[in-house]
């Protein structure tokens, strides 16, 4: 069963740029700990490439969860001849659990990777974590001309005191040219969301950007973008949230 779970997330990664939603879910506790989820729902490729992908991974319907820590184990004499760097952020999985639900009948496909933590600072962009998966199952940053998806330069940081949240993403000085191999699936990518919804112990005084929508009880925020913000300019992608 574990097998064909990473097949089916190896051929999502390969093929997601098609059509894919994604909604980051931050959830906040009293003490600063917390839970991230990255929700994607690729019902839509299923939809058009359901054939294709059912053949692949023998056509059976998954409804399952699969813990990294155990992958991290049966991956580390490659994982430990990585440069310290990607090590590191390899490390960020052993929290990490992933939940799938792929249906032929009724072309759901969707992928839930879910981090606990101890605090903000803990967490890193989830999207770099899905290309470290796609990596770590062999998958090439670009087969049958696929783009490397999951690809930009820019560094996130997350700060969370009590009274203030910030979500910080910060690019080189000088930022390289998106790739042909990426540019041409950008119209594909303005069609996909983004959606960060966030959750907080406290009640919210202020938002740093005005598209943001406050729940009633003030608790929560919500940011919707295109996948394409992610890649064109991810600096927008940050925010400030104050608290009362």
């Amino acid at each position: 069963m574990k097998t064909k779970l990473l097949l089916a997330f190896s051929l999502f990664l390969s093929l997601f740029a098609t059509s894919c939603n994604f909604t980051e879910t931050l959830v906040i506790n009293e003490d600063g700990s917390g839970t991230m989820t990255l929700a994607m729902d690729a019902s839509q490729l299923m939809a058009m490439a359901g054939e294709e992908m059912t053949k692949e991974t023998g056509g059976e319907r998954m409804d399952t969860i699969i813990n990294f820590k155990e992958l991290l184990e049966e991956h580390k004499d490659s994982i430990a001849m990585l440069p310290e760097k990607e090590r590191k952020m390899m490390q960020a999985f052993s929290n990490m659990k992933m939940k799938m639900l792929m249906d032929p009948a009724t072309t759901e496909f969707k992928f839930d990777m879910i981090t606990d933590f101890k605090g903000v600072n803990e967490l890193q962009d989830m999207m770099k974590l899905m290309k470290e998966v796609k990596n770590m199952q062999g998958g090439a940053n670009e087969q049958d001309g696929m783009p490397d998806a999951f690809k930009n330069d820019s560094e996130v940081s997350y700060f969370y005191n009590g009274k203030k949240f910030i979500k910080k993403i910060t690019m080189p000085a000088e930022m390289k040219q998106i790739p042909d191999s990426l540019a041409m699936y950008m119209a594909m990518f303005e069609s996909s969301k983004y959606v960060m919804n966030y959750k907080f112990p406290k009640r919210i005084k202020s938002v740093s950007n005005s598209a943001a929508i406050i729940s009633e009880d003030r608790k929560s925020v919500t940011v919707t973008y295109t996948l394409s913000d992610y890649y064109v300019d991810p600096k927008n992608m940050g925010i400030e949230v104050n608290f009362e």
